[in-house]
């Protein structure tokens, strides 16, 4: 059985594999130093929280807490980053288990997780381009979108997204104006959740709604 076959029956299978296939693709690529848009963050940080969120999430606090229970969890992360990256992208590909919190959430969200974070490491990149349109990676975003934008935005603002998909309209409770943004699901996924530096999206408003993009905040 292949290994894509494997980490789909684990992780849910479909459209979550093959994100989650094309994202340790391009880790495997990059490698662990290759840079991302997260301030602060390459490859390897960004390896390691996905699979410390799926996997061990007790690990990714752990380390801050005192005495002996934070030095276990800084040797248990460190002993992980000391193996092959070849096998801790191997670890990623192959998906939560069947009862990872973080794997039934993302499930619901539409992958999500994935496909921004895959977004974060490809445009960390000079040169990057938006990949090809795909229908079923399109479906995966714009559901996410909608799911997400309620959480991820704060703007005084009733703001309409429009995709080729359709329109999501949120209102905003004492809105001080109005805004449009357009741009393909996934680009609108990503300014969604405060990636401005590289969604690629149109925006219209009037002049309150673009004083209450500037003071809202986007992103969880």
């Amino acid at each position: 059985m292949s290994r894509v076959r494997r980490a789909g029956d684990r992780a849910g299978g479909g459209r979550e594999c093959d994100e989650r296939e094309a994202l340790a693709a391009s880790f495997a690529a990059l490698g662990p130093e290759a840079p991302t848009i997260l301030p602060g963050w390459d490859a390897e940080d960004l390896l390691e929280h996905l699979v410390l969120r799926e996997s061990a999430p007790h690990l990714i606090v752990g380390p801050r807490l005192p005495g002996s229970l934070g030095r276990r969890a800084r040797e248990a992360r460190e002993s992980r980053r000391d193996r092959p990256w070849t096998e801790r992208v191997e670890d990623f590909r192959m998906g939560p288990g069947p009862l990872s919190f973080a794997g039934r959430m993302d499930r619901l969200s539409g992958q999500a997780e994935l496909l921004i974070h895959h977004e974060d490491l490809r445009r960390g990149r000079c040169g990057w381009q938006p990949r090809r349109p795909d229908a079923e990676r399109d479906r995966a975003a714009w559901r996410a979108v909608g799911l997400m934008a309620p959480l991820a935005m704060r703007i005084p603002a009733d703001v309409t997204l429009v995709s080729p998909r359709g329109g999501r309209r949120l209102r905003s409770r004492g809105a001080e104006g109005s805004l449009r943004v357009h741009g393909e699901p996934l680009e609108l996924l990503l300014w969604v959740t405060g990636r401005d530096e590289v969604a690629r999206v149109r925006i219209h408003g009037d002049s309150g709604g673009r004083r209450a993009l500037a003071a809202g905040r986007r992103g969880l």
